[in-house]
């Protein structure tokens, strides 16, 4: 992309210089600009203090806290539940003294009702020290309210059923509400998003309607410093005056009258976009166009709130290749404004029912989940069934929907259970014959020895180096499935033997540092799935890394996952992601796509070098997952991952030059080049457009309706195949040869024969109502669709390398 000058001089062709996929947690280059040499890497100045200490936090032994109740059974025994019994604890001991600044029980159990809940009056700053010694970040906190997904109990029968599903949602909505609580639901998801005071916790964990409450999964963000090259637009924009049309249809592609939908996270809390609208760097609406952007915010909140800079440079992105077009941006946090995204821009009402013509034509995010569903290309069982299903319908109302592949190949493992006919038994990560390993360690690069900072000072190094990690297994419930293996994930780091009068009393070693051990007992509502999110505290640091951080932290600790088999002869294929900047000893990069990236639905994208056009060791690969997210063997029939793979590394004014990267950086440009080839092929199929009679009958509309519907479905697929044939010749077909799980169909760069890729598809006997019927017989000197056909993907096939 152009942008910011720099040493290096880029070529501006259109899909060139690919961007990098978004996925929550926002891996960065703050590495690279916050670590340097061991014991001066963090030196500079300390930022401004956030409410956690290290001396906050907990400076004993680590005990896994016990439930006490059937709803506190439902919290886990891990953060959530450890933030609760301490706080319930603390307000007992303060309760006999006058100056207490607690009255009431707190946190120590619910009434059962909207009512009760309310008359809870523990202080704020009480909760806040509860769940800063808990040890959970900031970013799933508001002040006291902690941010939770709250599963429904419903069977697998009933969540199928979308009435019955609207009805459970709703009343325990209107149930939160009367309480005062936030709560939203995700549509077509058995769970609601909640914003929950952590005093009310364990209230709304006793409603009976709620089967599993945890912190809050939200969309993830990666970037990554590569180089940058060119996917040659020019190829592309000028298919538009292709000397077969008509001359008052030719003109170079740019999007016009087309819409593209942007889901990402947005910054604008110091005027950026204005800035960047200002600069021409992003649409704008003027007299002319009143209609050329529509931002949509999270409820309650301005567009921009999070101050995040990806979705920002994703836009820039698509603006310069498809600056004619309209756009649609929506900020995103969750699952919940995800699904409701996607409905809106692909005209959707909340149960997936089309109400039109889509406002967008193509609906791109760089976001996913990592390990929130089973992976097999759906959501079955899980908290994004209703966006997986959003995808589907999209898809099925004519729209083309592109995902990021993920940037977790280096930071995922996979591997079966270690066998066992008894109970509570340890992972062995070590898959050779040689030892056993029941420690994954994790490591924040090969110039700290090991060791990760603990005991933040300020509340941005708190964030930046949590420790984030995500354990699931192939039980997900279905209609022959409960989900009753149960398996616990805990972070676990290196103790400094104790000593006393010269002799050690407790060697050193491996300790629980926390733990995530939810509920897996076939009860409706459970999932199979485990998740730690963790500040480690100053209390955490060992002798062996001193001097390795200084003055933004307290010192260094090293830290590991252990994952405990608890049910005996369970035998189930494992996935382990892990968050932030640490990549795990034992890794694999196979199998590493993350939701919603999986879906048949989805145009799926992955990175590539700048320089060499060699896959980026970060980007996530195939294939999908079996059923219920067993192992797979090789790649899903009708669904193989990735679709195609693009450059990472471009010039943005959002990050700089050279800056914006990863899988997030290449889909959008994947989603604007698709956008010009749907304005071309609409183009080449515009005599088939269907008309509406004069003064039409309910029946002709809804047959028009129908004939729009299908139209669109059938461009879409025209587009995609045209940009696979184009990824997969002229030199673009990558790594083994044809498809595979790591390029998938190849590199989509634009090559001279691109016109005849283009026509091979539209001439394509799947595509054929798109074109005019052909008389029978053929005047004399015209070519059949079937011969057509034949010679442009002959045509195609024989591309030379660009």
């Amino acid at each position: 992309m152009k942008k910011i000058p720099s040493g290096r001089t880029f070529a501006v062709l259109g899909l060139a210089a690919a961007c990098a996929t978004v996925l929550m947690w926002s891996r960065q280059d703050a590495q690279q600009r916050s670590l340097g040499a061991p014991g001066d890497a963090f030196a500079a100045t300390s930022r401004a203090s956030g409410s956690f200490t290290g001396a906050s936090m907990r400076n004993v032994a680590y005990v896994a806290p016990t439930p006490r109740n059937d709803a506190q059974a439902k919290l886990g025994s891990g953060q959530l539940l450890d933030a609760v019994q301490w706080l319930a604890q603390t307000q007992a001991a303060n309760a006999a003294s006058p100056s207490a600044a607690t009255t009431g029980a707190g946190a120590s159990g619910g009434s059962g009702s909207a009512q009760g809940a309310a008359k809870q009056t523990v202080s704020a700053a009480a909760q806040i020290a509860a769940l800063d010694r808990a040890g959970i970040p900031l970013r799933f906190r508001d002040g006291e309210k902690v941010k939770v997904n709250l599963g429904l109990a419903l069977s697998f029968e009933e969540v199928q059923n979308p009435s019955l599903l609207d009805r459970a949602t709703s009343s325990l909505r209107e149930t939160l509400l009367a309480a005062g609580l936030q709560a939203t639901p995700v549509n077509g998801s058995p769970v609601l998003e909640a914003l929950v005071p952590l005093a009310k916790l364990e209230w709304v964990a006793s409603l009976q309607s709620v089967a599993q409450v945890s912190l809050m999964k939200m969309s993830q963000t990666a970037v990554f410093s590569d180089g940058a090259t060119a996917s040659n637009i020019d190829h592309l924009r000028t298919l538009g005056n292709y000397d077969q049309l008509a001359e008052n249809l030719r003109r170079d592609l740019r999007g016009e009258g087309l819409n593209i939908a942007i889901i990402d996270h947005f910054g604008n809390l110091n005027g950026e976009v204005a800035a960047l609208q200002a600069a021409g760097e992003w649409p704008r609406n003027t007299a002319a166009e009143p209609n050329k952007i529509t931002m949509r915010a999270l409820q309650g909140q301005a567009f921009g709130h999070r101050g995040a800079a990806h979705g920002n440079a994703v836009t820039e992105i698509v603006y310069d290749i498809a600056p004619a077009a309209s756009f649609r941006v929506y900020d995103s946090s969750g699952a919940a404004d995800w699904v409701s995204a996607v409905q809106d821009a692909a005209n959707l009402n909340a149960q997936n029912v089309s109400q039109g013509e889509p406002r967008s034509q193509v609906i791109t995010a760089s976001l996913g989940f990592d390990l929130y569903g089973p992976g097999d290309g759906t959501g079955t069982g899980s908290a994004l069934k209703g966006l997986y299903d959003a995808i589907e319908a999209a898809a099925r109302n004519g729209v083309l929907v592109l995902n990021a592949a993920g940037n977790e190949a280096q930071v995922h493992w996979d591997g079966g259970s270690t066998p066992g006919a008894v109970a509570n038994v340890r992972q062995d990560f070590d898959l050779s014959a040689a030892g056993v390993d029941t420690v994954n360690r994790l490591n924040l690069g090969a110039d700290f020895g090991g060791c990760i900072p603990v005991g933040a000072f300020s509340a941005e190094d708190q964030e930046d180096f949590e420790v984030s990690a995500t354990l699931g297994w192939n039980d997900w419930t279905n209609a022959n499935n409960v989900t009753d293996a149960d398996y616990r994930l805990e972070l676990v780091r290196w103790a400094d033997a104790v000593r006393r009068n010269g002799r050690v009393i407790t060697p050193a070693g491996w300790v629980v540092a926390t733990q995530s051990d939810e509920l897996q007992t076939g009860g409706a509502g459970q999932t199979p799935l485990e998740g730690i999110s963790f500040i480690p505290s100053a209390a955490t640091r060992t002798a062996e890394c001193d001097g390795v951080f200084n003055n933004r932290f307290a010192g260094g600790g090293k830290f590991g996952l252990r994952i405990v088999r608890k049910t005996a002869g369970a035998n189930n294929f494992l996935r382990l992601m892990i968050g932030g900047y640490y990549k795990p000893q034992y890794a694999q990069a196979e199998r590493s796509l993350i939701h919603p990236a999986d879906s048949a639905s989805a145009i799926t994208v992955a990175a590539l070098d700048a320089a060499t056009s060699n896959l980026e060791g970060y980007s996530s690969r195939g294939p999908v997952l079996a059923a219920g997210g067993a192992r797979p063997n090789g790649q899903a029939a009708g669904n193989a991952k990735p679709d195609m793979a693009n450059f990472a590394n471009v010039d943005t004014v959002s990050y700089g030059a050279n800056e914006f990267n990863g899988t997030s950086s290449a889909t959008p440009h994947v989603a604007a080049l698709a956008l010009l080839g749907l304005q071309h092929q609409r183009q080449l199929t515009n005599a088939t457009v269907p008309v509406l009679a004069a003064n039409p009958t309910a029946q002709q509309r809804a047959d028009h309706a129908v004939a729009l519907r299908q139209r669109n479905v059938s461009l879409a697929g025209s587009v995609q195949d045209s940009l696979t044939y184009v990824a997969g010749t002229g030199g673009n077909d990558l790594g083994v040869a044809g498809f595979d799980s790591s390029y998938g169909t190849g590199r989509l760069k634009f090559h001279a024969q691109s016109q005849a890729c283009f026509l091979s598809a539209l001439y394509d006997p799947a595509y054929r109502g798109l074109l005019p019927a052909q008389a029978n017989p053929l005047p004399a000197g015209q070519k059949s669709y079937d011969v057509l056909h034949g010679e442009n993907d002959t045509a195609c096939s024989n591309a030379v390398a660009q």
